[in-house]
């Protein structure tokens, strides 16, 4: 039998492993994902802001991410392309992390970032971290896609714009989170990143011309693209950057003069994926979905059964503004392929029928270029005729021209905007200047684009193609188009 100071030792110890034991366990509280990208992502549960995060990436309104494609309906063309925005916030979410490692090695740095934003008690980097993690947090099936063909912008209804806020608002899973970690956050991140408040300058790390948010999709969607155009060295860029203040001391984020080569191989980068993700047959894909959906509501307004009511899709395409969060929130692209589906098997009005299932079989429509032939941006007066020929073919075969022909003009974007447009990329030079960009760049980044990149006439088949070319060979002073299987290998699609 152990005496009473034996006992006392071997208590202490025992309590003393124990404590050390739940330090290891605290010490290991982390989430791991594992990224195609950026390799082992680590959330430590530890620390408040990384566990904030973690806990809005489970929420149901993030966790919808995982069925919304970062690029729409490039796998029409790209089979690869199937990412989904969910992942790309959590990589733009690990960028930012490295980046905010990066600012902390400077006391003032870090002094900055751990400073509380106005009048709350969050400092600037948690808002930093959420920020960039709910940037898509409002995105419509598709992504921008959706947002393109439905004409959102124009009715205010942009993700950036709008339900990114309503969501993060007025969602009730998300408002328990807020209650947890500070009822202020998300009007805080918000103001923050100027919805509502003057644009905060550390916000330029979510939004600008060279962000995290660049920074991870331009490798992540290169690389499920199955191109190369994305191999940037987002390390080398993020290594040099700093906090510092302009000559008339206004503090910006900046880039040291020495990763200039790796910020113009990423401006050659973005430009690249600008131009593929403008790809004709992608652009066909798209014309061809907003036919389904032009049809559908003609459908709908008519009374014709559609097989699917798609009760939240329809007021969003006439009234999305009266739609509530719950409502957005059902629509990811899952819902809407169902929907195309039961359009498909169940539809009443047959061409909205024929039309879903040339989505389901990946039946485009057919296509000219005019850009091609030196015809970008030809005017209505011009194409008046061959749009009286099309009219005429299509009256014959008793098919509505609004619902089998579509005009699209894609306009070309600038590597880089100047000053009057958007915040520049500051650059601190050798000699410690702080200046734009284009004053150290040996790219002529001030270079204005063509005016029109593509101009696409997408007719229904092969018969209207023929009257199309007949009909531009006859008034326009064009040669001779190519035929369909020519196009198609010019475009690069087997």
């Amino acid at each position: 039998m152990s005496d009473p100071v034996t006992r006392d030792l071997a208590g202490k110890s025992d309590e003393k492993e124990r404590l050390a034991v739940e330090e290891g366990r605290r010490s290991y509280r982390r989430t791991s994902v594992a990224d195609p990208i950026h390799g082992l992502i680590q959330f430590d549960r530890n620390d408040p802001s990384q566990n904030l995060l973690l806990n809005v990436m489970n929420s149901k309104a993030f966790q919808r991410l995982r069925r919304v494609k970062q690029m729409g309906l490039a796998e029409f063309v790209f089979p690869g392309a199937t990412h989904s925005r969910f992942v790309h916030s959590i990589g733009s979410a690990s960028l930012m992390m490295q980046a905010l490692d990066q600012l902390n090695r400077s006391p003032h740095g870090k002094a900055l970032l751990d400073s509380h934003y106005g009048t709350t008690n969050i400092p600037l980097s948690r808002l930093l971290l959420l920020g960039i993690l709910v940037h898509d947090i409002g995105h419509a099936p598709l992504s921008h896609t959706l947002e393109d063909i439905l004409g959102l912008e124009a009715q205010g209804l942009l993700h950036d714009k709008h339900w990114n806020r309503k969501i993060l608002t007025e969602d009730k899973e998300l408002h328990r989170i807020w209650k947890r970690f500070g009822a202020d956050l998300p009007e805080a991140m918000l103001n923050f990143m100027g919805d509502g408040a003057p644009k905060h300058f550390l916000a330029q790390l979510v939004s600008s011309q060279l962000d995290m948010d660049r920074l991870d999709y331009l490798q992540r969607d290169s690389h499920f693209l199955g191109v190369q155009y994305g191999r940037i060295e987002a390390a080398r860029i993020i290594a040099n950057l700093e906090i510092t203040k302009l000559p008339n001391g206004k503090e910006v984020v900046a880039v040291r003069e020495e990763a200039v080569p790796a910020i113009e191989h990423y401006l050659f980068g973005r430009h690249q994926a600008y131009k593929m993700a403008l790809h004709s047959l992608d652009k066909a894909s798209e014309a061809l979905l907003k036919k389904v959906l032009q049809r559908f509501q003609w459908a709908r307004q008519q009374g014709i059964s559609t097989g699917a009511p798609a009760d939240e899709l329809y007021q969003l395409m006439t009234d999305g503004k009266s739609l509530t969060t719950d409502q957005y929130l059902r629509m990811d692209d899952c819902y809407l392929w169902e929907k195309i589906n039961q359009w498909a098997s169940s539809s009443e009005d047959k061409l909205l029928s024929d039309l879903a299932n040339r989505m389901l079989r990946h039946n485009l429509l057919k296509f000219v270029d005019l850009a091609k032939y030196g015809f970008g941006g030809a005017s209505v007066q011009e194409l008046e005729p061959v749009y009286e020929a099309l009219k005429a073919h299509y009256q014959k075969r008793g098919l509505p021209m609004e619902f089998c022909f579509e005009e699209t003009i894609v306009h070309s974007k600038p590597m880089y905007q100047p000053p009057d447009y958007r915040e520049p990329i500051w650059i601190r030079t050798t000699r410690g200047n702080v200046v734009d960009l284009r004053e150290v760049s040996s790219f002529s980044l001030s270079v204005k684009p063509k005016a029109n990149l593509k101009h696409l006439l997408f007719v229904w088949d092969r018969d209207a193609m023929k009257v199309l070319t007949e009909a531009l060979e006859h008034h326009l002073p064009i040669p001779p188009l190519p035929d369909e299987e020519d196009q198609l290998e010019n475009e690069g699609w087997l």
